[in-house]
């Protein structure tokens, strides 16, 4: 049983909400047709981690057949429970992106979101080349952040919160379970190869989604409420992990009381947005999809 990104790296559910943000129910018909998707398609997405991306393409494409792999046994775990809860037919594996446990020339198309640089990328590569079907595409996706975020959300030196997160840290950093292992992360590099590994008609394309904007009138409250959540997750989560890889960092009280500045960092930015006080915060996410067809 592998665990260790789920653990050490991006909680499950810290992932899946996310990407949810990303990957939204609004916009899922422009990522299927930048994605050049067809209903009934034989799908496979490479680090698939908790499954949004593979139960928001069930949602719009319930011919296809789509199987999510990835190496978190968490993931996948999570994944499957995930799939009942839905009732959403996905199938989901755990496996290693450069050893695929699957027959040659059985999918139409493998994609995968952010996983390249955590792999060895000829062997990723040439993986997806071999189970695909004469005909069938790779895509890559990979993705830039691009943003406006004031100063007063994030704490700053002289705040209590911030020295027990540097403090927590600091210990968490010498443990090798932070030290994630990258391979080159160059977008023109992934164009490179796909050539190498024999795909054609290699094609570059891209999609810009907003992720976070809750001050904003076309965002809803439901959506605007998820999104600063999101990131209160993500802290939460950020904490949580230093704190399992360096226990005796700091004493259990200074722990709660980190968790709970964190808390009410959060909650105070929620009042704000429900009493109207904008801060026009925002991000938007750039999506680059770099895709070959195996002929």
């Amino acid at each position: 049983m592998n665990t260790y990104w789920s653990q050490y790296v991006q909680k499950t559910e810290e992932l899946y909400l996310s990407r949810a943000l990303k990957f939204q129910r609004k916009n899922m018909d422009k990522w299927i047709d930048v994605m050049q998707l067809r209903d009934g398609m034989k799908l496979l997405e490479v680090g698939c981690a908790g499954g949004l991306l593979c139960h928001r393409l069930k949602e719009c494409l319930p011919q296809a057949e789509i199987t999510g792999l990835d190496f978190d046994t968490g993931h996948i775990n999570y994944a499957k429970k995930k799939t009942e809860e839905l009732n959403l037919p996905c199938t989901f594996i755990a496996g290693d992106a450069t050893q695929l446990p699957f027959e040659d020339n059985t999918f139409d198309v493998c994609y995968s979101h952010t996983v390249i640089n955590f792999c060895d990328p000829e062997k990723f590569v040439s993986e997806q080349h071999r189970v695909l079907k004469p005909g069938g595409r790779m895509i890559i996706l990979d993705v830039y952040n691009r943003g406006f975020k004031p100063e007063e959300w994030v704490p700053t030196d002289g705040c209590e919160e911030k020295a027990l997160y540097d403090k927590v840290w600091a210990e968490a950093s010498k443990n090798t379970n932070s030290q994630i292992k990258r391979y080159e992360n160059r977008t023109e590099k992934y164009f490179a190869y796909l050539a190498a590994q024999g795909f054609q008609q290699i094609s570059i394309d891209a999609m810009a989604s907003v992720n976070y904007a809750p001050d904003c009138d076309n965002v809803t409250d439901e959506m605007a409420r998820a999104q600063i959540n999101d990131d209160r997750i993500s802290e939460l989560c950020s904490a949580e992990k230093a704190y399992r890889m360096a226990p005796h960092a700091l004493t259990e009280t200074e722990y709660q009381a980190l968790l709970d500045m964190i808390n009410r960092r959060y909650d105070k930015r929620i009042r704000q947005y429900e009493n109207g006080e904008k801060s026009w915060e925002f991000r938007i996410a750039t999506t680059v999809l770099i895709s070959g067809t195996k002929l």
